[in-house]
């Protein structure tokens, strides 16, 4: 058998957060290397995993620090808006998904599409979807949450509706 990267953690009082690098995509980070421009550095942030949603979420202020521009827009629907579809902006980035202890990297995604959604006043600036769930084994046992990772992953079509 191959060894799969995993990890357990702790549930926290917001639920099952986990510390995260938010990244430039590949894509961006090659072009500002070739104009000879420095790559922001990745965004150290706390994650929740929600498997509710079918794209991931990240906070404008961690777009903002990395530079970014949206690469695309979408409707986003969420539970607090009745069936009202909430126009966003979407972003290209990868995600590091880091383990509990400081410097465990477990999983890089390729470059995934984000939607823009402010939620540093929750305790976490990203959220989590099923675009980056779908790779893993999400054990979710009430107390501890036990996630293995695929080694890859890919973007879903930028058509689908998405849920926050």
């Amino acid at each position: 058998l191959i060894a799969m990267p995993h990890f357990t953690l702790q549930l926290s009082p917001e639920g099952a957060v986990v510390n995260a690098g938010i990244m430039v995509s590949s894509a961006r980070a090659k072009m500002l290397r070739e104009a000879g421009r420095s790559v922001p550095a990745p965004q150290m942030i706390r994650a929740l995993i929600d498997t509710g949603a079918s794209i991931s979420g990240v906070d404008p202020s961690i777009l903002a620090a990395l530079e970014l521009t949206p690469t695309g827009e979408g409707d986003i629907h969420t539970p607090s808006t009745a069936g009202v579809p909430v126009h966003t902006a979407t972003y290209d980035v990868c995600i590091g998904i880091l383990a509990a202890r400081q410097g465990d990297l477990h999983f890089i995604s390729e470059t995934i599409q984000v939607a823009a959604t402010a939620l540093a006043t929750h305790g976490f600036q990203a959220l989590l979807g099923t675009d980056v769930l779908r790779k893993c084994i999400l054990h979710y046992n009430g107390a501890d949450v036990f996630l293995l990772w695929h080694i890859r992953i890919s973007s879903l079509p930028r058509n689908q509706p998405r849920f926050l």
